[in-house]
C-alpha cells in the first residue's frame, strides 16, 4: 500500500517486488513515510549446493541514511536521542548527530520545565529520527511534546542500552582519546547517556566503523538568543505558519546559497543566533570585506556554483559508501575552491587556515587514476584510466585486441605445420578450434588433440590455444576485479586526507554564507548593525525583510523603534490592516538578522544583545489536546512572564481578545503592568482595548498607525507616530474583506448606540488593584467593567424585532430570553 505495488504470490505467500536498479528511489519514499528498511544481500559466492547466503548488511532509518538519493540538499539529517535522570533536581540530556556529515551535538537542562526547553531544542535540530528509553513512555510533558511533531519518526529502546560507562567507553573509542575531558564532558555528564547510545544504535545499523565522527560539540541553550518554538513558529523563521514551507519566511529571503553546505551553515545560524559580541563582530567583518567587492564577490560566488556537497561526500567516502563519479565531483570541486582561494587570498574576509597542499595530492590523484565519465558501478568496469596499471593495460589489450592474438596464434601454427588452409573457427559448445581439411589430416603434427570429425574436417585444440581462449574468456571479469581493487586504493588513499576535506568543507560553508549575506546586503540595501552589550535598542527607516520582498521596489514603509529614556514597554494602537502585525514581527527579525552577523533592512541599527525573544502573535488552536485558541493564547503569554528577562525582546499582539471584553481588558492591562514593573524587558505590545492607553508610568511609550480618512474612505498609511489611536475601523475592513452592505449598515447602526450608551470616557489612572475595573468604563454590573448597558440592548432588539417574519414559537422563545434577560439585571 506504501508504495502502490501490485501484491502477488510465490510458493503460496505473498510477495510484491520492485527492479533491483530502482531500490534507491523506493526506499527513499519508505523513509520520507518514516519507516525502516532491512537491507539482505547475497554474500556467498553463487555456484553451490543449496541457497547462496545472505545476510542483513544495513539498516536504513529516517535518522542513519547516507545516500544522497535519501536525503535533503541544504538541510541536516539529525538523528536524535533524549535521556532524563532520576536524580534531584532531573536533568535532561539531548544528542543528536548527522552521520552524513559527522556534525555531533549534546546539551542538557534541569526537566523542571521539560516541555519548554525539549520543544525548543527539538526546533533547533528538526530531527528525522528520536530513540527514547521506555521509561519515558508514560511522562506526559514528553507526550505533549511528540504530539506536536507527528511527522518524526521516534522508537523506543530499553533503559540499559543508555548506560553512561557504556557511552563514554563507546564515545572514548570512537574518539581515539584516553577520556572525555578534551569535550568537555566526563563519565557522569548527563550527556553521555544519549551520545553513546546514539553512536551504539548507528554503528549497529550502518555497519560502519564511523571513522569521520571526531568529536562532539557540547552546548548550553543560554550560549545562543533562545526562540521558543511557539515563537520561532509566529516569527516564521525557517518554516512558515501556512503550510509548513520555507515561502515567505526569514530564510527564503536570506538564502541566495550556491551550495548545500552553505544552505545547511544558514540554516544552523538561524537557529542559534549569537549572544556573543565578539564572535558576531567577527561575522559581520567577513561579511563587509564581501560588501566592499562586488566584481570578486561575484566571481567567487560563481565557483562556488561548482562545488558539490563536499561535507556529505566526504562522509560517504569514510563510511566506503562513494562510487567512482563521486571522485570525479570531488576533483572539480576542490579545482573550484581552488581557483576561489585565489580571490579571497586578496578580499581575505574569512581565514583560510586549512593548507591546499592535501587537496593538490587528491586532485593529482583522481585525474590520473579514475576516467572522466567513470561508471558509477563497481561491477560494470570502466573506472580507471589507461596508464594506472601496467597489469590493468595488459588486460585491457587481451580485451580489446582478442581478433589480433588469435590471428597471430592461428599463423603461428601455419608456419610451425607447413598448412597454409588452417582455419581458426568457434562454436558455442566447444569454444576456440583449429579446421583442417580432410586432405592435409597426415599432415597434423602431434600437439593438436581432435576435437570432432566433421565430413570435411577435423577439429583440433592445442594447449596454446586453450590458454589464449581461458584468458580472452576470463580478460572481462579480471578487469572488473583489478579495477574494483585499484578504486579501493585510490578510495583509501584520499581517506587518508578526511581531516582536510572536512575543514574545506566548512571553509567552502563559511565563505557560501557571507558572500551571500553580503549580495543580499547589496541587493536589498541592507546596512551593518552595531552590536553591542549596551542593552540600546534603536532602529531608524526599520523594514519587515520578508514582507519588502514580496512586494514592489519602493512600496514598503519604512518605520522607526527606540527604547530610549528608560521606555521599556511600546504600547501600540492602530484599526487593523494598518501594519501592526508587520512592525512587532519586522524589529524582532531584525534583531535576530542582527545577531547571526547579518547586516538588516534598515538605515541604521544601534541594537544591544538581547538573550530571549518571545514572540506571542496570531490565533490558534490544539483540538486534539483539548486546547481552545484562548488557552493556546494564555500559555504562551504565561511562557514570557515566567521566563522573560530584563535583556529579552517581547513582541505582544491582542493578548486577550480570544474571551470576553471585560476579561480580555482586564487581562491585558494586567499584563501590561507586570511587563512594566516586574519584567522590564523591552516589550512592543500591539493591541484594539483603547482603554490600555490611559495607562500611567514613566516607562511606557505610546505609538499608533497613521490613517488618512477621507470622504468616506480609509486609506492606511502603515506609518507608526506618538500618540494613541482613537479608532480601529474594524467595520471597514470588514466591508474590504466582501460583508454584505446590509450586515455593514446594520454594523454601524449598532456601533453608534454601543458608543452613545458608553458614553465619551473621561481618561482615568492606573487602578490600584488587580480586581478593579479600569477607571473611565461604565459599570453594568458590580464588579465588573461594561462598554453599554444590557436594558438598552435588549430594547433595541425588540424595536428591531418583526413578528411578521416569525414562526409563534420562535416569537415566543424570543420573548422568553427577553424575559430572562431583563429578570436577570
Amino acid at each position: 500500500r506504501l508504495l502502490n505495488l501490485t501484491l502477488t504470490s510465490r510458493v503460496g505467500s505473498p510477495m510484491c517486488g520492485i527492479p533491483y536498479h530502482a531500490s534507491k528511489l523506493y526506499i527513499a519514499r519508505l523513509l520520507r513515510l518514516g519507516k525502516k528498511i532491512a537491507v539482505c544481500e547475497q554474500i556467498g559466492l553463487p555456484g553451490g549446493k543449496g541457497l547462496t547466503e545472505r545476510r542483513v548488511t544495513e539498516i536504513i532509518t529516517p535518522g542513519t541514511a547516507v545516500e544522497e538519493e535519501y536525503l535533503e540538499q541544504g538541510t541536516h539529517n539529525f538523528l536524535a536521542a533524549l535521556t532524563v535522570t532520576g536524580k534531584t533536581p532531573r536533568t535532561a540530556a539531548l544528542a543528536y548527530i548527522d552521520v552524513s556529515t559527522g556534525d555531533f551535538l549534546a546539551t542538557s537542562w534541569e526537566a523542571a520545565n521539560m516541555a519548554e526547553d525539549f520543544s525548543r531544542e527539538l526546533g533547533r535540530a528538526n530531527p528525522r529520527e528520536l530513540l527514547l528509553p521506555e521509561s519515558l513512555k508514560n511522562d506526559g510533558a514528553i507526550r505533549e511534546v511528540l504530539d506536536a511533531w507527528p511527522g518524526l519518526s521516534v522508537s523506543w529502546h530499553p533503559d540499559w542500552l543508555f548506560s553512561p560507562e557504556i557511552g563514554a567507553k563507546k564515545m572514548a573509542s570512537l574518539f581515539r582519546t584516553a577520556n572525555l575531558r578534551s569535550f568537555a564532558l566526563t563519565g557522569e555528564s548527563p550527556e553521555v547517556c544519549p551520545a553513546g547510545f546514539l553512536l551504539d544504535y548507528l554503528s549497529k545499523n550502518t555497519n560502519s566503523s564511523l571513522p569521520h565522527v571526531t568529536g562532539i560539540t557540547v552546548y548550553h541553550h543560554r550560549d545562543y538568543l533562545l526562540i521558543d518554538e511557539a515563537s520561532r513558529r509566529n516569527l516564521e523563521i525557517q518554516t512558515n505558519i501556512r503550510d509548513g514551507s520555507r515561502a515567505f519566511t526569514l530564510l527564503e529571503t536570506l538564502d541566495h546559497t550556491k551550495t548545500p553546505l552553505g544552505k545547511r551553515l544558514l540554516r544552523n545560524w538561524l537557529a542559534f543566533p549569537l549572544t556573543d559580541v565578539d564572535k558576531i563582530n567577527a561575522r559581520q567583518d567577513a561579511v563587509r570585506g564581501f560588501t566592499n567587492s562586488n566584481r570578486r564577490r561575484d566571481s567567487v560566488r560563481d565557483l562556488l556554483g561548482g562545488i558539490c556537497d563536499l561535507e556529505r561526500l566526504a562522509g560517504r567516502i569514510a563510511m566506503e559508501r562513494v562510487h567512482p563519479k563521486d571522485l570525479q565531483a570531488l576533483r572539480h570541486s576542490l579545482e573550484s575552491w581552488k581557483e576561489a582561494r585565489k580571490i579571497l587570498a586578496d578580499i581575505n574576509p574569512v581565514s583560510l587556515g586549512t593548507d591546499f597542499k592535501a587537496g593538490e595530492e587528491i586532485i593529482t590523484l583522481i585525474g590520473e587514476a579514475i576516467l572522466d565519465d567513470p561508471s558509477t558501478s563497481l561491477t560494470e568496469g570502466n573506472i580507471i584510466r589507461v596508464g594506472w596499471s601496467e597489469k590493468l593495460d595488459r588486460l585491457h589489450r587481451l580485451k580489446n585486441n582478442s581478433s589480433e592474438i588469435l590471428a597471430a596464434y592461428i599463423q603461428e601454427e601455419r608456419q610451425k605445420t607447413g598448412i597454409q588452409t588452417l582455419k581458426l573457427r568457434q562454436n558455442r559448445m566447444i569454444g576456440y578450434y583449429i579446421e583442417v581439411s580432410k586432405g592435409k589430416i597426415p599432415r597434423v603434427p602431434d600437439h593438436f588433440a581432435l576435437r570432432r570429425t566433421l565430413v570435411n574436417a577435423d577439429c583440433y585444440s592445442t594447449r596454446r590455444l586453450g590458454e589464449i581462449e581461458s584468458e580472452l574468456n576470463s580478460a572481462e571479469e579480471q578487469i572488473i576485479d583489478e579495477e574494483r581493487r585499484l578504486f579501493v586504493e585510490v578510495r583509501e588513499k584520499i581517506k587518508a586526507h578526511l581531516h582536510f576535506l572536512f575543514a574545506a568543507a566548512y571553509e567552502i560553508a563559511h565563505t557560501d554564507v557571507t558572500t551571500t549575506l553580503a549580495h543580499v546586503a547589496v541587493l536589498h540595501s541592507y546596512t551593518c548593525p552595531l552590536v553591542d552589550q549596551s542593552g540600546t535598542f534603536r532602529i531608524t527607516a526599520g523594514r519587515h525583510p520578508v514582507v519588502e520582498r514580496h512586494l514592489p521596489p519602493g512600496e514598503f514603509v519604512p518605520n522607526d523603534m527606540s527604547f530610549e529614556g528608560g521606555k521599556t514597554l511600546a504600547l501600540i494602537t492602530g484599526p487593523n490592516m494598518a501594519g501592526k502585525s508587520t512592525y512587532l514581527r519586522q524589529n524582532a527579525l531584525i534583531t535576530v538578522m542582527a545577531q547571526i552577523g547579518s547586516f538588516v533592512p534598515a538605515a541604521e541599527a544601534h541594537l544591544g544583545v538581547v538573550d530571549r525573544i518571545f514572540c506571542r502573535v496570531g490565533a490558534s488552536d490544539n483540538i486534539a489536546r483539548g486546547e481552545s485558541t484562548f488557552l493556546v493564547e494564555m500559555t504562551e503569554t504565561a511562557l514570557i512572564l515566567r521566563s522573560a528577562t530584563p535583556r529579552s525582546l517581547v513582541i505582544m499582539d491582542e493578548v486577550g481578545r480570544g474571551t470576553s471584553t471585560e476579561d480580555g481588558l482586564s487581562i491585558a492591562w494586567a499584563v501590561c503592568e507586570h511587563l512594566l514593573e516586574a519584567l522590564t524587558c523591552k516589550t512592543l505590545f500591539a493591541t484594539h482595548y483603547h482603554e490600555l492607553t490611559r495607562l500611567s508610568h514613566n516607562n511606557l511609550h505610546l505609538l499608533c498607525l497613521e490613517v488618512l480618512e477621507q470622504d468616506g474612505t480609509v486609506v492606511f498609511l502603515k506609518k507608526i507616530h506618538p500618540g494613541a489611536s482613537a479608532n480601529s475601523y474594524g467595520i471597514h475592513v470588514a466591508r474590504l474583506a466582501g460583508i454584505p452592505d446590509s450586515v455593514i449598515t446594520r454594523a454601524r447602526d449598532l456601533l453608534a448606540r454601543f458608543q452613545t450608551l458608553a458614553g465619551d470616557p473621561d481618561p482615568g489612572t492606573v487602578p490600584d488593584a488587580p480586581q478593579s475595573a479600569p477607571v473611565g468604563l461604565s459599570i453594568a454590573k458590580p464588579g465588573l467593567p461594561g462598554l453599554f448597558n444590557e436594558e438598552e440592548l435588549v430594547l433595541d432588539e425588540i424595536l428591531s424585532f418583526k413578528p411578521e417574519a416569525m414562526t409563534p414559537l420562535e416569537a415566543l422563545q424570543k420573548i422568553t430570553r427577553w424575559h430572562r434577560d431583563l429578570s436577570g439585571l
